[in-house]
């Protein structure tokens, strides 16, 4: 009877176990059940262990901050998804004095992202749902993998193992989520407190392996020089990037460290690949087999895979674009075939992304340009982040800068009376508040560099108040402020026209209604009379003549949302009509990088430019229907590059894109990552082409503040000989009646149809 006893006992323990594990959360919690974040907010009494990520860190109730720095050690934030800021996911976490070296926020703010378990009490803190007096806190395998079942042992730790064997030849480990132990190398740079790399001192002579690998571990105490033993587990883990929420980014392979032991110090550090000597980089792929072929030598993207956390070096490299974020992006030399600017940028082709590109990461405060060059080797460890391979310069041994010659760009197309001048020109984030010194400097590059155009389509400007939240879209005093600094420095009196968007309707920074609009010089041009649209308001074409001026094209289409709308206005120019459309297409946010995990790079936001593309097409198309004749200038921000399918389906007949009549090596009007690209374009209509003169002026994308830029965009600008037709209108301004239109200005003559053909003052 005692056996039959003991055996019921043990099945009943069972099912009690069970049905514990099937029903975790009725009644109060206990600290074997490990819980999600919102588990414990709901029931938020008893002790447990919660898992989740760190996100963020409490300053009082409802007062959270998610980026350094932070302001002490005494808590975090967790949350079951990594970068969430939604205040009812998250769940306050007190930190014990024992922990706060490892787990509080001001002195690790590196371990925002990292996924933790905390056993402790489930309370009120900062008067909401949180976790007091906790028990333990540790990090889940140090990566956010999922940990192993409680009690479950350890498998052992692989042993023998060279870097390299860890590493494999892939961008994954074949080691991954396996503990190691055992591992040796030389540390080559140390990162923070908390983190080095290391490196064998001998290369296994193959080169699709790297040598080197990341370790992270706290309060290692390491100095470079130091050959070390390493055990723990092997990772691929998001350094520094987006991957977390967008799932974008490369991992590195990373040893999340339990036990490192320094065996030596002040070694000699094992020498650099010198890349295009040792190491050969591709120049033309990135990846064309989706990851299934590891093949350094063709795919750039594999290429830096093999030398993931080595030394490397390279000798003179030249800079391709402005420092941005600390990132100089350079090329180790030029290579016959690819297309580069006078200055000394590279170009995006439709062949080639340029895979060759390498960012050094310096620091924010270093000042270089396209065309400057390195006096010497650069050094440094290969990483990654925020969608790129980078270099960890060697600081201490950074050879100089070799400055290149500063030779400002004036536009190329003389002044001619008789011709039309036109200009689209970026002129990022401008408003009533922006500087003293930009506000000086694009006004400068209008009368200097581009020689007073008759009229510039201006894109990004942004209301009166920038980016405060006022609930007005008015922009007239930021137009103003352009142009009093444009007479300020001897220039004509513009007058400018847009129409205001919807408050916060068009995108752009939240607050700022970023918008296209006009300036236009009255001595030359003048707005054609129309009724003034709205905001809601679409403009058509009818009898030879917009219906409203200015008037914004289907305003209340669908695939506008979020984005500027077209502007439509019509001119007149020595007696000839002109309609300018400016633009700025929604941008290139969402994307795929080059460098990610989707390869080839998905394109997501390109499938709005080419429904915007074809909808304004159709409407050049219309006018053209009407009037085969009509002289139709279409400009902007487009975001995208001549050979791409937004512009194809722009141009679709009714277009010609001047950018394409220029050399390749002037096809360029923003720099991105090293690669200098179009994004800015003037497209005229088809009878326009052979009157046509285009020029770029090429004096902000690859500079920075320092050299003078005024903006991140070049400014492109055409010029027209408006020939085509005998004139409609008066050459004279004033000639024929004259009367107030509903601005309070006056009408400029009429055609011989009897319309008014302009008036003296807009906005």
């Amino acid at each position: 009877m005692g056996n039959i006893k003991r055996k019921t006992f043990s099945w009943l323990t069972a099912i009690i176990l069970l049905v514990s594990y099937a029903i975790p959360f009725s009644g109060q919690a206990s600290a074997e059940t490990v819980m999600t974040v919102q588990q414990a907010i709901e029931n938020n009494s008893g002790t447990a262990t919660v898992e989740g990520y760190i996100v963020g860190h409490a300053r009082g109730t409802n007062s959270y901050n998610y980026e350094a720095p932070f302001g002490d050690d005494y808590n975090f934030l967790m949350a079951d998804i990594a970068g969430e800021t939604d205040p009812a996911k998250l769940l306050p976490v007190q930190i014990k004095s024992s922990f706060r070296s490892e787990f509080g926020l001001k002195t690790n703010p590196d371990i925002v992202g990292k996924k933790v378990q905390v056993a402790g009490s489930l309370e009120a803190y900062f008067t909401v749902p949180g976790l007091k007096s906790p028990t333990s806190m540790q990090f889940a395998d140090g990566s956010g993998g999922e940990p192993g079942a409680p009690g479950e042992p350890k498998p052992p730790a692989v042993t023998g193992l060279n870097i390299h064997d860890i590493q494999g030849e892939g961008h994954v480990s074949p080691y991954k989520d396996k503990e190691v132990a055992g591992v040796s190398g030389v540390v080559t740079r140390i990162e923070g407190t908390n983190a080095f790399f290391m490196q064998e001192p001998e290369d296994d002579g193959n080169p699709n392996t790297s040598e080197a690998i990341y370790v992270y571990k706290k309060a290692h105490g390491l100095t470079v020089g130091d050959r070390v033993e390493v055990g723990g587990l092997v990772k691929e883990w998001v350094l520094d990037g987006y991957s977390e929420k967008l799932q974008t980014d490369l991992a590195m392979t990373e040893i999340n460290a339990t036990a490192v032991r320094k065996l030596a110090s002040g070694l000699e550090l094992p020498e650099p690949v010198i890349i295009g000597q040792d190491r050969i980089i591709p120049t033309e792929i990135i990846d064309n087999d989706q990851f299934s072929v590891f093949d350094p030598s063709e795919d750039g993207i594999d290429f830096y895979e093999s030398l993931e956390g080595m030394r490397i070096g390279v000798d003179g490299p030249q800079v391709v674009g402005p420092q941005k974020y600390g990132e100089v992006p350079v090329i180790a030399n030029k290579v016959e075939g690819k297309v580069y600017s006078p200055q000394g940028g590279i170009l995006l082709t439709e062949e080639s992304s340029n895979p060759e590109r390498m960012f050094l990461l310096i620091d924010r405060d270093f000042v270089a340009k396209a065309g400057d060059r390195f006096n010497g080797l650069v050094t440094g460890v290969v990483s990654y982040g925020y969608s790129n391979y980078k270099i960890l310069v060697d600081q201490e041994t950074l050879p100089e800068l070799i400055e290149s010659d500063l030779i400002e760009d004036v536009v190329a197309l003389e002044y001619k009376e008789n011709k039309l001048t036109i200009a689209s020109y970026n002129i990022e984030n401008f408003s009533a508040e922006t500087s003293a010194a930009k506000t000086s400097r694009i006004a400068d590059s209008m009368i200097n560099n581009l020689q007073t155009p008759d009229i510039i389509g201006l894109v990004e400007v942004q209301d009166n108040d920038g980016q405060i939240a006022s609930g007005s879209a008015d922009a007239s005093q930021s137009y103003q402020a352009l142009i009093d600094e444009i007479i300020a420095q001897g220039g004509p009196a513009y007058r400018w026209t847009d129409i205001a968007p919807e408050y916060n309707e068009d995108g752009g920074a939240p607050g700022g209604n970023i918008r296209v609009g006009y300036i236009y010089n009255p001595e030359r041009v003048q707005l054609k009379e129309a009724p003034k649209g709205t905001a809601t308001d679409a403009v058509a074409y009818e009898n030879g003549d917009l219906t409203l001026n200015p008037g914004r094209i289907d305003p209340q289409n669908p695939i506008f949302e979020d984005t500027r709308k077209p502007l439509a206005a019509e001119f007149v120019f020595k007696g000839q009509e002109v309609i300018v459309i400016a633009n700025h297409f929604n941008s290139k946010g969402g994307d795929d990088p080059l460098f990610g995990v989707t390869q080839p790079p998905v394109l997501d936001s390109e499938v709005k430019r080419i429904e915007i593309a074809r909808l304004l097409n159709e409407f050049v198309a219309g006018i053209h229907e009407e009037d085969s004749k009509a002289n139709v200038v279409v400009l902007g921000d487009l975001n995208d590059f001549e050979f791409s399918e937004p512009i194809e389906v722009l141009v679709n007949g009714q277009l010609t894109n001047m950018v394409e009549t220029l050399p390749e090596g002037e096809r360029f009007t923003y720099n991105y990552q090293g690669n200098s690209q179009v994004l800015d374009h003037i497209l005229v209509s088809n009878h326009l082409a052979d009157q046509t003169e285009a020029d770029i002026i090429n004096i902000n994308s690859l500079y920075m503040e320092e050299h003078g830029r005024a903006s991140d965009h070049d400014p492109v600008m055409v010029q027209i000989h408006l020939n085509n037709g005998q004139s409609q209108c008066p050459d004279k301004i004033g000639k024929g009646p004259e009367k107030k239109n509903q601005d309070n200005g006056k009408h400029l003559g009429h055609d011989k149809k009897g319309k008014a053909c302009g008036y003296d003052k807009a906005g």
